[in-house]
């Protein structure tokens, strides 16, 4: 509600005060309630009432929720892919993402009786569906291949698709793995990023294209998919081999500008070097990696237990967001804010004027009579 305040003989100061108090009351009112940031989502797992993605299973797979294993507090998806000649995918799918910038985040987890195989195991996938609906290659996938973790990127040149593998250390069964990946994605003229840590720490980079500049955006799928366990290979890649079985929380994606990286320690002995904020355009991509252990396998750099700051991607997409998504909206809201406060003081410094002039009118006039 507007401040009382005289009316002049005319009574416009009153109203141009009214008017410039409504629009700092406005004005604060926005600076309370922000808008959220587009392209933007986030899963914990906590609330059973949480809606989650899209399921993608063949065959007879599962994603659960239920309590997180290894020390971790709270709850957590567990997915798994049994070994029964069918099953070979169990992925969570977040559509509707642009074709720009983002922060994806989550935490994953091995168990201790993880069998290593000398077989892709895509645990994270990013998927460009063709116009013409066939099967392709993901544009990047994250997987642990034997003993370790891989990126691999794929792009096409003159029709035929392109592939780099950056390796990202050893995989530690029994351990938390915090993931961030910043990823601007290619276009036909213009360079793309992509960069990756584990647990704070620089693990990989890659610079150039990275997607195949057709079709739909690429879309997040999270889980566990075994390639070579599709019943179109044959039986030949699942003798002996158990049924795959991992744990997922705190997804979160989050809109970013190109070049922003995440807050990372130092690039791990051996590791990826940091990727240029403004690459240069390159017909030839460049990854970078390291095929020997991090700094964050080693016991100690990570967090303690594994479990004792559960929620900790969920709170760095949250801090993340509020840094990119929300610095354009408090400069404008400032801006409202300064504004209207200078209208107001404007408007009550002419009231101020005018009240003035009329009294020196009143003692005249009374001075004549």
């Amino acid at each position: 509600m507007p401040l009382a305040v005289p009316l002049s003989p005319a009574g416009r100061p009153a109203r141009l005060f009214s008017a410039c108090t409504s629009a700092l009351l406005v004005a604060g009112l926005a600076a309370a309630s922000p808008a959220a940031a587009a392209d933007s989502v986030s899963y914990d797992f906590e609330s059973p009432s949480q809606k989650l993605p899209f399921m993608a299973i063949n065959g007879f797979g599962r994603v659960l929720v239920g309590p997180a294993p290894g020390g971790r507090s709270g709850q957590a998806a567990r997915v798994n892919i049994p070994n029964d000649g069918r099953s070979f995918k169990s992925e969570l799918v977040i559509k509707g993402l642009d074709a720009g910038s983002h922060r994806f985040t989550f935490a994953n987890y091995l168990p201790g009786d993880w069998q290593e195989r000398d077989l892709d195991t895509i645990v994270a996938q990013w998927f460009s569906t063709q116009d013409d609906g066939g099967g392709i290659k993901p544009v990047v996938a994250l997987s642990v291949h034997g003993a370790y973790w891989q990126l691999k990127v794929h792009w096409m040149t003159n029709g035929e698709i392109q592939e780099t593998v950056i390796p990202l250390g050893a995989a530690r069964p029994g351990h938390w793995n915090r993931w961030a990946f910043d990823i601007t994605w290619s276009s036909a003229g213009k360079p793309g990023s992509i960069a990756v840590t584990r647990d704070g720490v620089t693990v990989g980079s890659h610079q150039g294209a990275n997607n195949y500049h057709r079709g739909e955006p690429p879309h997040f799928r999270i889980g566990a998919y075994r390639p070579n366990w599709r019943p179109e290979k044959g039986p030949s890649k699942r003798v002996g081999a158990s049924e795959a079985v991992l744990f997922l929380d705190d997804i979160a994606i989050t809109s970013t500008t190109p070049g922003s990286r995440p807050d990372v320690r130092a690039t791990a002995p051996g590791g990826a070097a940091s990727p240029s904020e403004s690459p240069a355009p390159s017909p030839s991509p460049s990854p970078t990696g390291s095929p020997s252990t991090s700094s964050s396998d080693r016991p100690g750099e990570a967090l303690a237990g594994g479990g004792t700051a559960h929620g900790a991607m969920a709170q760095e997409a949250r801090t993340d967001a509020t840094v990119h998504g929300s610095a354009g909206r408090i400069g404008v809201v400032g801006g409202a804010l300064g504004g209207a406060a200078a209208l107001a003081g404007g408007a009550f410094f002419l009231l101020r004027r005018r009240t003035a002039k009329g009294s020196t009118r009143r003692a005249h006039r009374r001075t004549r009579t």
